[in-house]
């Protein structure tokens, strides 16, 4: 059994009750970096002595809980959650409160399982050297006939994700569409499903979902208006979940 997941928030059986707007506030916050860290923690390969596959930090304001092994493999420990220090960069583009609260989560846990500490201390401090940033390019297309480059890049923050759609013109690099095609509350369960490939059909680029399905469309004659606008394809309640403060 490998490690493959890293997550932190505030202790779910505790807060869920006491104060679960707090705690589902603080879960979008820092989703990103947990999102960071359990991809790039997959690359090391890490074998555990397979009772866990996951680290969880869960932080309280009571008394702290010993760290164990908790439903379904998951590799628990707790820490001092301070409301104050998390009221002040809420939202900011500040993440050191974060940070130190995966250090420390992480040597603790170190203390209970064997763990691979160094290397999970160097992810977090690449993460924080690069600007505590979560983007990456999902896809890049070229279409000759069409003379179109098309690139799917995305950006998860503490505020939203966001998938942007960049598209250019073979024969001279011009761009000529450069916008924000999805967006969505940060947490990749609104988000992981919602875009997979890039196609071109009936005068349209269309972006398709995991399903292969259409779910965002925009029309190529319109690439060349002041006014071009990506459609975004499904029911009611998908359009609001994708347009998150979609300008």
């Amino acid at each position: 059994m490998n490690l493959r997941y890293i997550a932190i928030g505030l202790d779910y059986n505790t807060y869920i009750e006491r104060d679960n707007k707090l705690r589902y506030q603080f879960q979008l916050n820092t989703r990103f970096i947990s999102n960071y860290l359990s991809k790039e923690v997959r690359k090391i390969k890490f074998q555990t002595d397979g009772t866990f596959n996951m680290i969880t930090i869960a932080l309280t304001e009571d008394k702290l809980k010993e760290t164990d092994i908790v439903p379904i493999d998951v590799l628990q420990t707790y820490l001092p959650f301070d409301r104050n220090k998390y009221e002040k960069i809420r939202g900011t583009d500040d993440c050191q409160y974060y940070i130190e609260l995966f250090q420390k989560g992480f040597v603790k846990a170190s203390k209970f399982k064997k763990l691979p500490l160094e290397s999970l201390l160097e992810i977090l401090r690449n993460f924080e050297d690069g600007g505590c940033k979560n983007e990456w390019l999902h896809k890049t297309k070229k279409f000759k006939e069409q003379n179109l480059e098309i690139k799917l890049v995305c950006d998860f923050n503490t505020n939203f994700f966001q998938l942007t759609a960049i598209i250019n013109q073979l024969s001279d690099k011009k761009e000529i569409f450069n916008k924000a095609i999805i967006k969505t509350e940060p947490d990749e369960v609104l988000f992981d499903k919602m875009f997979k490939d890039i196609k071109i059909a009936n005068g349209d680029i269309i972006i398709t979902d995991k399903s292969d399905s259409p779910r965002i469309k925009i029309s190529i004659d319109d690439l060349y208006s002041n006014n071009c606008k990506a459609e975004i394809i499904g029911n009611k309640e998908i359009k609001r979940i994708l347009s998150y403060k979609l300008s």
